[in-house]
């Protein structure tokens, strides 16, 4: 079921959260898929919220590669950048991005 409501989200044929990861390379400077896991479980309760989440790999392409999204993060050695819409706003330590990600998409949903 899971697997199913994911891809409808994806294609747009169903409206809620919707959390993208690059496939990872050599750029990678972080766990990204326990990265992934920690953003997929910390946004559970915003599910119902049509946004795209981004978790990316490096700092080099992310930003860049996800400027559809509107909240992301793109991982750095024990850092990471967080950004909004292709827009790089902080940089912050890797114990508080998630964190920090949670933060921003709850500021954006209270104000909208």
């Amino acid at each position: 079921m899971k697997v199913a409501k994911e891809i409808l989200t994806s294609l747009g044929l169903r409206k809620g959260l919707n959390i993208i990861s690059c496939p990872t390379c050599g750029r990678t400077r972080i766990d990204l898929i326990k990265l992934a896991n920690e953003v997929e479980k910390a946004l559970e309760p915003y599910n119902n919220y049509p946004l795209t989440i981004a978790v990316m790999g490096c700092a080099v392409n992310g930003p860049g590669e996800a400027k559809e999204a509107d909240f992301g993060i793109a991982g750095g050695i024990k850092e990471g950048l967080l950004f909004a819409e292709g827009k790089v706003l902080k940089k912050v330590p890797e114990a508080f991005l998630v964190n920090e990600l949670v933060a921003l998409v709850q500021d954006y949903i209270s104000k909208h």
